[in-house]
């Protein structure tokens, strides 16, 4: 397969290390073709994209009561591709779809970081609590 992954330099505005590799592994998850791509690389990008998402979401919550609905939607999206990865015995298109999932949310992330959070309008955004759901993930 071909490498379509290409690195910009002002990819890293805000921490050049983590946000640059961030947004370097997202653009190779996101260049994943289904019949080309073999389960074992979607399994590997499964498991260092929840890594990265988890790290990026793992920071205190700031104002909870301030978040928007969008930010409530995403927080939700979050937790939701966060908690419940796919089966070991899980259809390959079902962990393609998953891994674009993670890719797309982490983008965002990384790009909330790299702003510095900030908002639209410029203000400053709190960052997204990430609280575990009481009986999830365990035995997993």
């Amino acid at each position: 397969m071909t490498d379509v992954v290409k690195t910009s330099s002002a990819a890293g505005a805000g921490r050049p290390g983590e946000v640059a590799d961030v947004e370097q592994e997202v653009r190779r998850a996101l260049a994943f073709r289904l019949g080309t791509t073999t389960r074992a690389e979607l399994d590997s990008a499964v498991v260092s994209l929840r890594g990265r998402a988890g790290a990026l979401v793992s920071r205190p919550p700031a104002e909870a009561e301030g978040m928007s609905g969008a930010d409530r939607g995403f927080l939700l999206e979050v937790t939701h591709l966060l908690d419940n990865p796919p089966a070991p015995e899980a259809l390959s298109h079902e962990v393609y779809s998953h891994v674009r999932a993670l890719a797309r949310v982490l983008r965002k992330l990384a790009a909330m970081n790299r702003d510095g959070g900030a908002g639209p309008s410029g203000s400053p955004r709190p960052p997204l609590p990430v609280r575990p759901v009481p009986g999830r993930g365990v035995g997993r």
